[in-house]
């Protein structure tokens, strides 16, 4: 009963910190595209219908992709073709299956970002259950609200944008908790189970390859102490195979999930700062300020882990996992919350662990109370809202250009092609836009539409 009341103070805690910093905002960027992916229905998401062959994708990335004055009609191109794999960012569908019934209700743009928060919940409760699950007695309960209280008060459970980032973080916490259970006991159910969830990540987000190579250097560290075969080996392979044949069928049919590979390469070869062009040592000090107790936790964990031997060892499948994930994300260069959930939750798990089963838990805890004090803090700021999205809607709305053909910052498309689908767009990368006889928006605001 003390955990169920402990779990309920914890979720009205998270509520308090995260939902009023929900965005009313229209959707812009890839938010915009998600919602227009959700909008072609299940059926497309699950068959991946329609979307471009993988031959036919390769010879026009190779053909057309390299040339910088070619990229943006190519874009246009592929926006007009309705390609549900381009709209979903060459992302595996999972994410969308919650985000459509959602979509379907009629709720403002606030609304359906309030109820996606299920998802980060839902690792709340992974987080806290699976402290209790791994370490018995009174150690789990503070390690539970030592890595709970971590979870909410940190920078990246923070972020509240539509995208599969915290879908994700809820698989791999999951993920990692078996794992380490398996590591613990060596129970091979809980292999199988780890290797279910990394298919379903697998079918969330690219970078899911993380927990496979995870996953493989687990078993080998284990190897002999539990007997792993290369016959067990053989059924993980069709286990994980018959999961993504499940949930995404057209990652094998179509060989849907090349493309985000693919599609990761040509950006690391051909492009210059994909991924945000912030410097490195920027994107962490920011990281480390918004939530410098936690940093703080973490680092202390990690000294106290490699000082210490036998038990508190078991953990190091989180540290195998998160190195792997920051050497895998070291080229996105962007302090955005969502890109720190691939590895910042488990780093919260790892302190949780490797603090409060040491001695010092009073001073600790002081530590994570401290943590959500300052999350509380950063909740109680104002947000700015940007006026320029709503003011560009507006005026397409009053003006009755819903379907005219207009120049737009492209920036800008993946927002107005989402509300107004039927309209002709066309991008420009420039301070100006092209001259041409087309009605061209201006950047900036106020907004200018000539």
């Amino acid at each position: 009963m003390r955990h169920v009341l402990a779990v309920l103070i914890l979720l009205a805690l998270m509520l308090f910190l995260i939902a009023r910093n929900v965005a009313p905002d229209p959707y812009t960027f890839d938010e915009a595209d998600y919602m227009y992916a959700a909008s072609l229905g299940f059926a497309a998401n699950y068959t991946d219908s329609p979307t471009l062959p993988v031959a036919d994708f390769v010879q026009t990335g190779w053909a057309r992709g390299k040339d910088a004055g070619q990229r943006l009609a190519l874009s246009e191109e592929i926006r007009a073709s309705n390609d549900v794999v381009f709209y979903r960012h060459w992302h595996g569908p999972l994410y969308l299956y919650f985000l459509i019934p959602v979509s379907r209700l009629g709720l403002s743009e606030r609304q359906v970002r309030t109820v996606m928060l299920v998802i980060p919940v839902l690792t709340l409760f992974a987080i806290y259950f699976g402290c209790l699950w791994l370490i018995p007695a009174r150690s789990g309960t503070f390690a539970a609200l030592a890595g709970s209280l971590l979870f909410i008060s940190g920078s990246a459970a923070g972020s509240t944008e539509l995208a599969p980032h915290h879908l994700f973080a809820l698989i791999s916490v999951g993920f990692l908790f078996i794992l380490m259970k398996f590591v613990a006991g060596g129970n091979r159910y809980y292999w199988y189970a780890a290797v279910v969830l990394a298919a379903l990540a697998f079918c969330t987000l690219e970078v899911a390859f993380v927990l496979i190579i995870t996953l493989g250097i687990c078993g080998f560290v284990v190897r002999r102490r539990v007997g792993l075969s290369w016959r067990m080996a053989g059924e993980s392979f069709v286990l994980f195979f018959a999961t993504v044949l499940v949930v995404w069928p057209a990652a094998i049919y179509k060989l849907s999930f090349l493309k985000g590979y693919l599609f990761m390469a040509y950006l690391a070869l051909f492009r210059k700062s994909p991924w945000g062009a912030e410097g490195f040592f920027e994107i962490w000090g920011r990281r480390v300020l918004d939530s410098p107790l936690e940093w703080a936790a973490i680092l202390t964990s990690l000294i106290l882990y490699f000082r210490s031997r036998g038990e508190s060892r078991r953990t190091y499948p989180i540290l195998v996992y998160a190195a792997l994930m920051l050497v895998a994300t070291a080229r996105v260069l962007t302090s955005l919350p969502r890109y720190s959930l691939l590895f910042v939750p488990a780093l919260d798990i790892f302190a949780a662990l490797a603090l409060f089963t040491s001695p010092r838990r009073i001073v600790l805890a002081a530590m994570a109370i401290l943590c959500v004090l300052l999350g509380v803090d950063k909740s109680l700021r104002t947000r700015a809202q940007d006026p320029r999205p709503p003011a560009i809607l507006n005026y397409i709305r009053e003006n009755r250009l819903e379907e005219q053909t207009l120049e737009v910052p492209q920036d800008d498309v993946p927002m107005i092609h989402y509300y107004f689908p039927r309209m002709h767009l066309h991008g420009y990368t420039d301070q100006n836009p092209p001259s041409s006889s087309s009605v061209s928006l201006y950047r900036g605001y106020p907004v200018r539409i000539q």
